[in-house]
C-alpha cells in the first residue's frame, strides 16, 4: 500500500441549527434560513417544527426576538 492510500482524509461540516431549540439541521430537512430582521448581520436558521409551533428565536448578536 502506497502512503497516500494510508493517509486519512478528515472533512469536517458544519452543519447549520435550529436558532429556536438548537438541533442540528440536516440535509433535505425542511428549514429556512434568513438575516436578522434587525441587524441583517446573522444568518437566523428555523427547523420546521419550530416554525410550525411558532417557537420564539433571539439573534445572538443584537438580541432581537421573534415569533
Amino acid at each position: 500500500m502506497s502512503s497516500k492510500m494510508k493517509e486519512s482524509v478528515e472533512t469536517v461540516l458544519n452543519m447549520p441549527t435550529c436558532t429556536s431549540c438548537n438541533r442540528v439541521i440536516s440535509p433535505g430537512q425542511e428549514a429556512t434560513k434568513f438575516s436578522c430582521p434587525s441587524c441583517g448581520e446573522i444568518v437566523i436558521w428555523r427547523c420546521n417544527r419550530c416554525r410550525k409551533f411558532g417557537r420564539p428565536y433571539q439573534c445572538p448578536k443584537c438580541g432581537f426576538t421573534g415569533p
